[in-house]
């Protein structure tokens, strides 16, 4: 990540809480660090990803707790995507939240069927 920045998270909206400032906590939500793929660090468009957890919040932000398959199986059924947002901090600076990015369900869900490996 850049110099100065203090965290880069991705943050999606499971269930139509919509409210990604800082000061909300989004009920159920996917969200991750961003970290940059080292495999293409000498390619001329950086790529980026991000593991996240998919879980609810509980007791006004103080505690989370992991969503099962399949409730997300249930809470996703019906979207054909979730809104996503990049947050970045960065000392000295407010708070950046890029544009609202559509992420695919399908795509989200494949991952979140895939059989577990042994």
């Amino acid at each position: 990540m850049g110099e100065g920045i203090a965290s880069a998270q991705f943050i999606c909206a499971l269930d139509g809480d919509y409210d990604f400032s800082v000061e909300h906590e989004i009920g159920r939500s996917a969200y991750g660090r961003i970290q940059a793929d080292a495999a293409q660090a000498n390619q001329p468009t950086s790529i980026f990803f991000t593991e996240a957890f998919l879980s609810e919040t509980l007791d006004k932000g103080q505690s989370r707790r992991d969503l099962s398959v399949e409730e997300l199986n249930a809470l996703l059924a019906n979207k054909k995507t979730i809104p996503c947002k990049a947050l970045i901090t960065a000392y000295g600076y407010k708070p950046y939240y890029s544009n609202s990015m559509q992420l695919p369900v399908a795509d989200l869900l494949r991952e979140i069927n895939k059989p577990i490996a042994p």
